[in-house]
């Protein structure tokens, strides 16, 4: 392989991209490419599935590189990878500009096509193509970002502590692990449950009762056919609970003042964990 001229050839493709140019990558991606964008989730296989969602892509960014640098990582006789890093500057259209250093990893792999003649020939393409953005990275540190946190940018990064999960029996036999943080809600549909959730509804072959039992401290039992996690109670009136999430469940005439005390306790508690 002609790995120096696959060197200025990654150069210039990464150029061109960032000028709102596509055409060189498209033309030098293999049929099977993979491509890993910089963006949680980005993971897109085929020269087609790629193309076809670049053809969707419409927005207004323009981009300024600098202090461009490429390596040749290994190679062998039908194959390489090449490294491609510098500094992007993205421009929005509200006036804001992300200033990000990045790493292009590009594996290129010889295949074999046919010219215009009809004859066989090799040519490189691309084979796979990894972009990342790498975050500061501090001099007191060797391998792991010890002290990352410690810099401004960490701050867009750093979640709370993780929330307690808990495990259902799923409808499918299967094992759900939910988070508390999540659970609204539980209803019952005959023998099964179904788990009202921030994001999602799961089914679940336990009972509400076996539930209501398991999780004391977490659900109120507010119906025959309803728990509630009164972390995400907004409005208790007769008879019925509004959810933060804008679902009303029914209050039994039987159980509202049970559910009214134990909702008191329950905020008694929280407020005695605050302080």
């Amino acid at each position: 392989m002609n790995t120096t001229g696959l060197i200025a050839q990654s150069v210039n493709i990464l150029n061109c991209y960032y000028k709102n140019d596509i055409q060189p990558f498209i033309d030098a991606m293999h049929e099977d490419i993979h491509w890993y964008g910089p963006c949680d989730g980005q993971i897109i296989s085929s020269r087609k599935k790629l193309i076809e969602t670049f053809s969707k892509e419409n927005n207004t960014l323009t981009f300024e590189l600098s202090d461009m640098k490429s390596k040749l990582l290994w190679k062998d006789k039908d194959s390489c990878e090449i490294v491609v890093t510098f500094l992007v500057d993205t421009f929005y259209p509200d006036n804001k500009v992300i200033h990000c250093n990045q790493r292009v990893l590009l594996n290129w792999r010889q295949v074999w096509i046919k010219d215009e003649n009809g004859k066989w020939k090799t040519e490189p393409r691309i084979r796979t193509c990894f972009i990342a953005n790498a975050i500061p990275m501090d001099s007191r540190d060797v391998i792991y970002p010890i002290h990352f946190t410690e810099t401004p940018v960490a701050d867009h990064f750093i979640l709370p502590a993780a929330a307690k999960r808990i495990s259902f029996k799923g409808k499918d036999n299967s094992l759900l692990y939910l988070a508390e943080n999540e659970l609204i809600y539980i209803k019952s549909d005959g023998h099964y449950t179904t788990l009202h959730c921030l994001h999602d509804s799961f089914e679940s072959s336990e009972a509400i009762t076996a539930l209501e039992e398991r999780f004391p401290d977490l659900l109120i039992r507010v119906h025959k056919s309803y728990l509630i996690n009164p972390s995400f109670l907004k409005t208790l009136r007769r008879y019925e609970a509004e959810m933060t999430e804008g679902s009303c469940i029914p209050v039994s005439s039987r159980r509202y003042r049970d559910t009214k005390e134990q909702i008191n306790q329950y905020l008694e508690q929280k407020k005695n964990i605050n302080n």
